[in-house]
């Protein structure tokens, strides 16, 4: 009896990798180069739309203040991940007008990605407005968005900037590091036998107690 070969589809990619890889294919079908660099602008860009517009931040990165622009921590473990995976790979030229190295992202394949509708025309409509920048005009963009203005004042490193144009966010991770600690320490203790069937039988004895209220507050 002859046997079938199963091959599997791949796996679809979901939340920043999405994003990511669908931001480089459109830009591959409309022949824009894209850069290190220009990705962040242009994904910072795209997230602040969405704000904008009342829909939430679709690329699910965390963007922080940097004097040459807003840049994401995340984003660079993206690009690792997904130049790992063959997804992307990086080619390393210098700039001809600023002198600098710079990386250029080619994407390899089209992969099937989760991405929103209402996000993917947003940076469909980004790339279409800002890609064809430079990175120097794209930094003198983000870096005027009152997010970025807000932060700079500040000029504190690496602030987490707030998209709905407010002040730089708190940090939150040196303050929940003692709530974990304390969480590990103070276990949640485990349901009272009878506990449940105590507060049923409580709450029908006060049934009679809440309509006879209920009635009183109508007559008044």
């Amino acid at each position: 009896m002859p046997t079938l070969d199963i091959v599997s589809a791949p796996v679809p990619l979901r939340g920043s990798a999405a994003a990511v890889a669908y931001l480089l294919a459109t830009a591959r079908a409309t022949g824009t180069r894209v850069t290190r660099t220009k990705l962040s602008h242009l994904l910072y860009l795209a997230d602040l739309r969405a704000v904008e517009q009342g829909l939430p931040a679709g690329s699910g990165l965390e963007w922080r203040w940097n004097p040459s622009g807003p840049h994401s921590f995340r984003l660079v473990e993206v690009e690792r991940d997904l130049r790992e995976a063959g997804v992307i790979i990086l080619d390393e030229s210098a700039d001809p007008f600023a002198g600098r190295r710079e990386w250029t992202i080619h994407l390899v394949d089209v992969p099937r990605t989760v991405v929103s509708v209402e996000f993917a025309v947003i940076m469909q409509a980004v790339l279409a407005d800002y890609g064809r920048l430079s990175v120097s005009q794209l930094c003198d963009l983000t870096c005027q968005t009152l997010p970025m203005r807000e932060a700079s004042g500040r000029r504190r490193a690496d602030a987490r900037l707030d998209l709905a144009g407010g002040p730089p966010l708190p940090d939150l991770g040196s303050g929940l590091a003692p709530l974990r600690q304390w969480a590990e320490r103070n276990p949640l203790p485990e349901d009272e036998p009878g506990g449940i069937e105590d507060l049923t039988e409580e709450l029908r004895h006060l049934a009679e107690h809440r309509a006879e209220a209920i009635r009183r507050l109508l007559e008044e």
